[in-house]
C-alpha cells in the first residue's frame, strides 16, 4: 500500500497597504482646498489694509443693516466717495442708477452747470458737517442728482418735525436748515421748484385735505427762502404734492414721507420742459383750425 500524501493547502495573504492606500488621494483634495482658502484669507486681509477708511465704514455698515445701508446718506456718500476705486485704473462701485455707458465723473465735472452744482451740494454737506449748530439736523437733509436736476429733501426725523400737525408753521430749526440751504442756492442761475409732501395720514380740518397742507407748506418753505436771500426770480413753481410721492418708496403712512423737496433744475431738463409744454398748449389750437377750416 503506497504511503498516503500530504494534503496541500494553499493560503491567500492579503497585504495591507500603508495609510496612504487606505485613503487613496482624497488627502490632496483636502490640502488643495486649505491651500486656496488661506490664500483666499490672505488676499482679503490684503485688500482690506489697502482700503480706504470710507470702504472699511461702508462694509461695517452693509454688515450691520444690509443693503439699506446704502440707500441712507452715509451710505450715498460712501458710495460717492469710491467711484474712483481703490486700486490705480479701476472705477470702483457704482452709485445706484449707474449704467456702463453713463459718463464718469470727470465728463460730467467738464459740465460748468453741473459743476457749479456740485458744488453748491458740497458747501451745503460742509456747512452741516462743521457747524455745531447745524450738524445736529445733518440726518434731516437728503442731496442726490436726478435727471430733473440737484434735488435737497428736508424731512422729519424722529421726534423732530418740520412743522407741527396739521399746522403749515415752520419750527425755528427747520427754518434755519432752509435759510443755509437758501444762501447756498442764490449763488446758482437755475431756476428752483419748491415742493410740500405729507404722509397719508388724513386731513381733514374744516375742510381741508393733505393738498391743502402741502400746498400750504411748501408756500412757508418759499418764503422762508426769500427771506434768506433767494430771488424770487429763481422760483420756477411752488407745489403741493400731498401724500403722492412717498420717501424713497417708503410707505405712505411713514412720517418721513412729511417733507419739503428743492429741486434745482438743469437748463437742459428745464428746455425739454418748457417744450413740452408749449406742445401741449398748441394741440388745441391746432384742433380748433381743423374744425373751423371744415365749415
Amino acid at each position: 500500500m503506497a504511503d498516503k500524501q500530504p494534503d496541500v493547502i494553499i493560503k491567500f495573504i492579503k497585504k495591507k497597504g500603508g495609510h496612504a492606500a487606505a485613503h487613496g488621494g482624497a488627502w490632496k483634495i483636502a490640502y488643495a482646498d486649505l491651500v486656496t482658502a488661506m490664500m483666499a484669507f490672505f488676499l482679503l486681509m490684503w485688500l482690506l489694509a489697502m482700503a480706504p477708511k470710507e470702504m472699511l465704514a461702508g462694509i461695517a455698515g452693509y454688515a450691520r443693516e444690509g443693503s439699506e445701508f446704502f440707500k441712507t446718506e452715509q451710505g450715498q456718500s460712501i458710495l460717492k466717495e469710491l467711484g474712483k476705486g481703490i486700486l490705480p485704473g479701476t472705477r470702483g462701485l457704482k452709485t445706484q442708477g449707474e449704467d456702463d455707458g453713463e459718463k464718469d465723473d470727470t465728463k460730467i465735472m467738464e459740465d460748468p452747470e453741473q459743476a457749479a452744482m456740485e458744488a453748491v451740494r458740497l458747501a451745503i454737506e460742509k456747512a452741516f458737517d462743521t457747524d455745531k449748530f447745524l450738524s445736529a439736523f445733518r440726518d434731516h437733509i437728503t442731496m442726490d442728482f436726478t435727471e430733473e436736476g440737484l434735488r435737497i429733501q428736508i424731512r422729519d426725523q424722529g421726534d423732530k418735525a418740520l412743522f407741527d400737525s396739521g399746522s403749515d408753521v415752520m419750527n425755528g430749526f427747520a427754518v434755519s436748515i432752509l435759510r443755509e440751504i437758501s444762501k447756498e442756492l442764490a449763488k446758482l442761475r437755475n431756476h428752483v421748484v419748491v415742493g410740500g409732501h405729507t404722509d397719508s395720514v388724513p386731513f381733514m380740518s374744516s375742510g381741508r385735505t393733505n393738498w391743502d397742507l402741502s400746498t400750504a407748506r411748501a408756500n412757508t418753505a418759499l418764503r422762508t427762502m426769500l427771506a434768506s436771500g433767494m430771488p424770487l426770480s429763481q422760483v420756477k413753481r411752488v407745489t403741493g404734492y400731498a401724500e403722492t410721492i412717498p420717501f424713497e418708496g417708503r410707505d405712505p403712512r411713514d412720517p418721513q414721507n412729511r417733507r419739503i423737496s428743492i429741486v434745482v433744475l438743469s437748463s437742459s431738463y428745464e428746455a425739454k420742459e418748457d417744450a413740452l409744454r408749449q406742445s401741449i398748449s398748441q394741440q388745441p389750437q391746432q384742433s380748433q383750425q381743423r374744425q373751423g377750416g371744415g365749415r
